[in-house]
């Protein structure tokens, strides 16, 4: 097939990414407020059309001509944004409006993995208020190659440790919290931590265990 035509090939099967609804009423949450929630949507929406540009710019190069220092860095940024994507659309289904626990096996497992439900939630709210230049994302994830839940942070839209399934995202950027809490992100984070809303994190657990 002609170099020229595998290029229209590419360009027509470059997949197109579409940003997810919100799964909630942003006016039911009383520790964020509905606008911060709805501009901070907005944000990740203008990821996702980031990444589309970037996939579409991607599919129709021509390789043989580019030049590496174009294509490193439109590949730095298309795994940036993609992450991006993915991390937000975690963090909005984390959003909850009360307080709740997780439950059945993934319950067993924080408190296998951290001694107690209590001590992972000090945890993960230390290391949210150890991010104080404003950038950044607290995880909870699986790693199936130790089969046990871990914490990190990540910056730049890292995803963290190789292999690991994200469960819980809390975003440390400061267009999360700043218009409600500014000057104060440990009321954030420790809103966040008792607020989680388990039941996407029980569900990708249960999923990344059969794997």
């Amino acid at each position: 097939m002609p170099v020229a035509a595998q290029q229209l090939l590419a360009v027509a099967s470059a997949p197109k990414f579409r940003a997810q609804p919100l799964t909630f009423n942003p006016d039911k949450i009383k520790w964020l407020s509905a606008q911060s929630i709805t501009e901070h949507h907005a944000i990740y929406g203008e990821s996702i059309n980031r990444l589309n540009a970037i996939t579409e710019q991607l599919a129709q190069m021509d390789f043989a001509k580019v030049q590496p220092a174009e294509i490193g860095e439109l590949k730095r940024e298309q795994q940036a944004v993609y992450n991006s994507s993915l991390l937000h659309e975690l963090y909005f289904e984390c959003i909850g409006d009360a307080p709740t626990s997780p439950s059945g096996v993934f319950a067993q497992a924080i408190s296998r993995d951290f001694s107690s439900f209590d001590r992972w939630k000090a945890e993960f709210a230390a290391m949210g208020k150890a991010v104080t230049d404003g950038k950044g994302m607290v995880i909870l994830a699986y790693t199936p190659r130790d089969k046990r839940l871990i914490n990190h942070l990540a910056a730049d839209h890292a995803t963290g440790p190789v292999g690991c399934v994200p469960l819980i995202v809390m975003d440390m950027y400061e267009h999360a919290y700043k218009a409600d809490y500014n000057g104060d992100p440990a009321k954030y984070v420790d809103s966040f931590v008792q607020m989680v809303r388990w039941v996407t994190p029980e569900r990708l657990y249960r999923e990344a265990i059969r794997v």
